[in-house]
């Protein structure tokens, strides 16, 4: 019998079919009356998945589980059997093979009868494989079943679409939903005057209409206020989603995506003669001649961008940001006509918080892509004629900047004076331990003064570490500042803004709202180079 010490971490899991044997309270109870009859075992940890599926590792409660296991708090892994710990065979071979055994960890299945204790056990891999085969099959069950429900018309994904409400009697039927139906008329015949989707959007926060997200949260949760991540008003994408659905016309087109495998949630598109399509499953909101009328509109909308090359990546994309809302901006293109003929093109760049929601959440920043080029330009030339002019000056105002004036404080004698401490700590610490053998303090004045002693020298440490990383930080800073240089060095010559000369400098450019004061137009731009930011 081994005297090892075992701290145990038990996992229980259960997935989203409902099995009273192998509930979570049941697995529990099983696991920790095992635990306290084995010697040497200490219960350290109950870590519990409820409602997932063995066929991925990305559990929080096995994650968790796993870094204790690493980290060296959990030295033996308990499951009630191997189907709980995972049906993945591949995934399963390679943590009981290869990952548990390299962190000394041992694990037990109880009523598999498998503990790695016991050397390589034989019966793994046909348990794991059985359990792979279970996981697979009943995946195709479920999806023999669902595609049956689509192709008779039944409305098997998620949430009721927006307008529609899940009928109480029949879960996988369709009702109106009246207050939100009127609001998905009121967007197609906005579409079928020919209004462009941004003025719809902006249209539909204009007069304060919930938008679907927060509209189904409002429903379930009427007494709680939404999360952040839930959007408070309309974006354009919301709109486009409703314009493009048949469901409003009372068909249902289902199973345009497909499952990539059981063991994860990716999925890939459906080639449409796969799609499931049925026609007057429900009641329209809309008729089809004003659906025809609005599809009219959008082909009409789409042919604009038929002819057009391949779409290139902006000068500006990705490195403008609004420092109202955070977000980045988007380009328009537009294309304008000359009396000789010739077409000209010009490009701006606006908040894509303004573009998304019509203007709901931000205002435009609207700059042209020649200001912000001429703007910019004239930004790294200068730098590089200073730089040119005097480097050092340079440098030594950037290192104030970033660093302030390190002369303030005597950065080598302070870490002498730390180190002195920590040694006459060690010095006291030692001297305490031979007085207490000695008798001359008792055992609770001694435990009394290591704690204070114990104290003082963890707040000595802090401090030093906190020292180390401030020095270590400067450095880091430094080695910046000279890579900056060198990088605007490099660029001195530059006489026309490309991509590569933007990525190699600059981190990001902040656009602010245009302003007139004092009868002036105004418009703050802020460039943040790499390595040392705003300069």
């Amino acid at each position: 019998m081994s005297n090892k010490l075992y701290n145990v971490g038990a996992y229980v899991r259960l997935s989203v079919e409902k099995d009273e044997s192998q509930s979570i309270e049941n697995q529990q109870e099983m696991l920790s009356r095992f635990i306290s009859m084995m010697p040497g075992w200490v219960e350290k940890k109950f870590y519990i998945d409820n409602g997932f599926s063995g066929g991925n590792y990305n559990r929080p409660a096995f994650q968790e589980m796993m870094t204790d296991v690493r980290s060296g708090n959990v030295n033996l892994i308990l499951v009630k059997d191997l189907s709980r710990f995972g049906r993945n065979y591949l995934e399963t071979g390679r943590y009981l093979e290869e990952e548990l055994p390299k962190l000394d960890c041992r694990f037990v299945a109880l009523l598999d009868n498998v503990d790695t204790a016991d050397g390589e056990n034989d019966i793994i891999p046909f348990i794991n494989g059985l359990n792979d085969y279970y996981l697979k099959n009943l995946s195709d069950r479920i999806k023999s079943v669902l595609t049956a429900k689509a192709k008779d018309g039944q409305y098997i994904t998620g949430k009721a679409p927006y307008g529609y409400k899940r009928d109480p009697d029949n879960h996988m039927r369709l009702q109106i939903d009246k207050n939100a139906a009127d609001v998905v008329r009121k967007i197609f015949a906005m579409r079928a005057d020919g209004k462009g989707v941004h003025k719809i959007t902006a249209e539909l926060n204009r007069q304060k209409i919930t938008p679907p997200r927060l509209y189904y949260y409002n429903l379930k949760n009427p007494n709680q206020p939404p999360p952040d991540s839930i959007p408070q008003t309309w974006e354009k994408t919301a709109a486009t989603r409703i314009l493009e659905n048949e469901i409003y016309i009372g068909n249902t087109v289902q199973l345009k995506h497909k499952s990539l495998s059981c063991r994860t949630k990716k999925q890939g598109k459906r080639d449409k003669d796969e799609w499931a399509r049925v026609e007057n499953t429900h009641t329209p909101i809309i008729d089809k001649a004003l659906w025809e009328a609005v599809q009219a509109v959008n082909e009409r909308g789409k042919s604009k961008y038929t002819n057009r090359r391949e779409p290139q990546q902006h000068l500006f994309s990705k490195l403008l940001r609004c420092p109202d809302c955070g977000r980045s901006f988007q380009c328009n293109e537009v294309n304008y006509t000359r009396k000789d003929g010739s077409v000209t093109g010009s490009k701006s760049y606006i908040c894509k918080s303004y573009a998304t929601t019509g203007g709901a959440k931000c205002t435009r920043h609207a700059i042209s892509e020649n200001s912000l080029k001429q703007i910019v330009l004239a930004e790294i030339q200068e730098h590089s004629r200073q730089v040119k002019l005097d480097e050092n000056r340079v440098s030594e105002l950037l290192k104030e900047k970033l660093i302030g004036n390190s002369k303030k404080k005597n950065i080598a004698k302070s870490k002498r004076e730390f180190e002195q401490k920590l040694y006459t700590f060690e010095v006291q610490t030692t001297k305490l331990y031979e007085d207490r053998c000695e008798g001359i303090i008792s055992d609770a004045r001694f435990t009394e003064m290591i704690a204070e002693l114990e104290k003082k020298r963890c707040q000595v440490e802090s401090e030093l570490a906190a020292l180390n990383q401030s020095e270590s930080d400067k450095q880091e800073r430094l080695s910046d500042i000279q890579n900056w240089i060198a990088c605007v060095k490099e660029n001195s010559d530059v006489a026309e803004l490309d991509r590569a000369t933007l990525e190699e400098l600059i981190d990001k450019i902040e656009v602010g709202e245009r302003e007139v004061v004092d009868g002036v137009k105004r418009q703050d731009v802020r460039v943040y180079y790499k390595f040392v930011g705003l300069v």
